[in-house]
């Protein structure tokens, strides 16, 4: 029933944020925007800003007010009006129950209708934002230049901005998780305060699950993904007595191989030490399958008709690029590549 409803929503609001966009396309489409800045020798600040208890503090009412400003058909928003109210929850500790208390606040974590919900309740928290906004469920990061004149200004006005949606619509801020960032070597390293607190400036964030560094380096990001990835196979290593390749590795790619390939297109490693972290990974899972600990990687790769992680990447890049090109990603047009105005592209237009 939730999933019915839900079509009905996202096909009339026509809204972006439900396909055709993933973390990945979120943090390709931001960081291009910066580094376009950053390669011109320009100076950025992201604020990367946290809401408190996000999902369960979205107040019903509000929420009701939005989706009837939408002109939802009323049986729609009537049902999700009853579908909240007189909600209850207790707290159990050691077999004892708390009091039943009424829920007046939240979207229904686990639920279909959640995410879409939270999603259309902070819609327009953009409006009037002067700097580049990027949101992605709870998540929202700002941008604006720190080396143009008015852009320190500009930023610390759309903090204000935030700060005045934040009092209004009742969701509030984690401000000791808010933190800054300033990217460039010219930057003036400016101080933004939201609800009277300076912003803790940071060098290191941890983005949609990968971690930007203030000089755009992916090191830490492969360290972190290498490490992540290693464990998981000693994991599987420790409790999995076969070492059979049709137990192991159906394991390796549901369990590690992902570790070392999420969002791996935005932060994809140039630099050799940080390409050999990864493939290292790779390496031991092929080794550890019974028979093939003598040959090498290539051969090992060969026999399990599998490719090295660099060409997998290649391969990754290609899809994606395809996917901006033909306009499955929902990005604006030309924001991400450029059509060449020459005509001279033998077998097709897109070469």
């Amino acid at each position: 029933m939730e999933t019915m409803l839900k079509e009905r929503i996202v096909e009339h609001l026509k809204h972006g944020f439900t396909s055709g966009r993933s973390c990945q396309t979120n943090l390709i489409d931001f960081f291009d925007w910066v580094t376009k800045i950053i390669d011109t020798g320009g100076a950025v600040d992201i604020a990367y800003l946290d809401f408190s208890k996000a999902f369960d503090t979205v107040p019903h009412r509000r929420l009701i007010n939005k989706l009837q400003s939408l002109s939802l058909d009323s049986n729609i928003v009537e049902w999700i009006r009853q579908w909240l109210s007189d909600r209850q929850q207790r707290v159990v500790v050691n077999g004892v129950y708390s009091a039943q208390g009424l829920v007046t606040s939240g979207v229904p974590q686990g639920s279909v209708l959640g995410p879409i919900l939270f999603n259309i309740f902070i819609s327009d928290i953009a409006e009037g934002i002067n700097g580049k906004v990027c949101l992605f469920a709870d998540d929202i990061k700002i941008c604006n230049r720190g080396d143009v004149p008015g852009g320190i200004s500009q930023m610390t006005n759309d903090l204000g901005k935030l700060k005045k949606w934040s009092e209004l619509w009742q969701l509030s801020f984690n401000v000791d998780k808010c933190k800054i960032m300033h990217l460039g070597r010219k930057n003036p390293r400016a101080e933004y305060r939201i609800f009277d607190t300076v912003l803790t400036s940071t060098s290191e964030e941890r983005d949609l699950g990968v971690i930007i560094s203030e000089d755009l380096r992916v090191s830490s990001q492969c360290n972190r993904a290498a490490g992540n990835a290693s464990r998981m196979l000693g994991c599987v290593g420790r409790g999995i007595s076969s070492r059979k390749r049709e137990v192991l590795m159906p394991l390796y790619r549901a369990l590690v191989r992902p570790h070392l390939e999420y969002c791996v297109q935005y932060w994809r490693p140039y630099l050799q030490k940080d390409i050999d972290i990864l493939e290292r990974v790779q390496r031991r899972a092929t080794k550890m399958v019974y028979g093939l600990k003598e040959k090498s990687y290539q051969e090992r790769l060969n026999d399990l008709n599998m490719y090295s992680l660099e060409k997998r990447r290649d391969r990754g890049d290609m899809i994606e690029t395809f996917k901006y090109v033909k306009g499955i990603h929902m990005v604006k047009e030309g924001s991400i590549f450029k059509r060449k105005e020459s005509s001279k592209t033998r077998g097709h237009s897109l070469r």
